[in-house]
């Protein structure tokens, strides 16, 4: 075998056993079909296919073949990627996925203390919800993502270091309905719609069963969709500043609107009400030095009280 194309040439008469239809899937002509095995079979001195006039069955050379040419083929598509990626790098520079808690508690921060010390350095940073944070680095758009660490276990492509976390409060606007309440409970929250972002299904776990109108199920991905699914957490502050929208964050993030009495923490907590960041990264990536770079930065400035 000389190329990925002579791999995938085998696989598909194999799954089809039909010349027609394999050359539909390479997207060929039958005869170029033809002469392409013909070509094969020569150079590795071996019949791959016994052909009759209706199919094509595979002999043990063939066999050999295909028991190798899945993953070959897919480490040769990785290894284009993770070129593609390389060579993108010098154009764009660092691109790093973060969430909007991480970008808020240590990502944005990071990057302006990194910069301050680099002049040359070249950087995007995205504020994504966590799943497409997680996507990013699986499918190499970014080489990082700060996000929940606890997102990545299920990937075993990914490697996480944690950062940070600590608790987070539900807050309101101060003429909000609830924002007098001595005593919250859950089913008064969930009479109100929730302003965050994506949330992972493991909340669902702990939620009441009703969940009003505070948001939904994706039934698709598990995931937990706040009625006012918001991307950053500029907007989910916007949301609930003067309306009947709740959220839910560290409440140092909310400091300033808490000292002037805009917003107001609900009386409302359990032990599990808890936020965690980190790093995420493929394995299998190696960091460019740039990311290197800034990695050292952003544990340098890291405050581990950042909740």
């Amino acid at each position: 075998m000389r190329t990925v194309r002579e791999l995938k040439i085998v696989r598909a008469l194999a799954s089809h056993r039909n010349f027609a239809r394999a050359a539909d899937e390479l997207g060929m002509s039958q005869p170029s079909l033809s002469r392409a095995l013909a070509r094969l079979e020569e150079a590795i001195g071996a019949q791959l296919f016994e052909r009759s006039r209706t199919a094509v069955t595979p002999t043990d050379y063939a066999e050999i073949v295909l028991l190798r040419c899945d993953a070959l083929i897919a480490g040769f598509k990785d290894l284009s990627q993770a070129l593609e990626f390389k060579r993108g790098e010098a154009e764009r520079g660092v691109r790093v996925s973060i969430g909007p808690f991480a970008a808020e508690a240590v990502g944005l921060a990071g990057m302006a203390a990194h910069t301050t010390n680099i002049r040359s350095f070249q950087g995007r940073f995205v504020v994504r919800d966590w799943r497409t944070c997680l996507e990013d680095v699986l499918e190499r758009r970014s080489e990082l993502a700060i996000t929940d660490t606890r997102s990545a276990l299920v990937h075993p492509e990914l490697a996480a270091e944690r950062l940070g976390g600590g608790p987070v409060a539900f807050f309101c606007d101060r003429r909000h309905p609830l924002a007098q309440r001595a005593e919250v409970t859950w089913a008064d929250v969930m009479r109100f719609p929730w302003a965050m972002t994506l949330m992972q299904g493991r909340w669902l776990d702990v939620l009441p069963a009703d969940l009003g109108v505070a948001g939904r199920c994706d039934p698709s991905t598990g995931d937990f969709v706040p009625a006012i699914c918001v991307d950053s957490f500029a907007a989910m502050t916007a949301a609930v500043r003067n309306g009947r929208a709740i959220s839910a964050a560290p409440p140092a993030f909310i400091e300033d609107e808490l000292e002037r009495g805009e917003f107001v923490t609900l009386p409302l907590q359990e032990p599990w009400m808890q936020m965690d960041y980190g790093l995420v990264w493929r394995r299998d990536q190696p960091w460019s030095s740039g990311l290197k770079r800034f990695v050292e930065t952003l544990r340098r400035t890291q405050i581990e009280s950042s909740f």
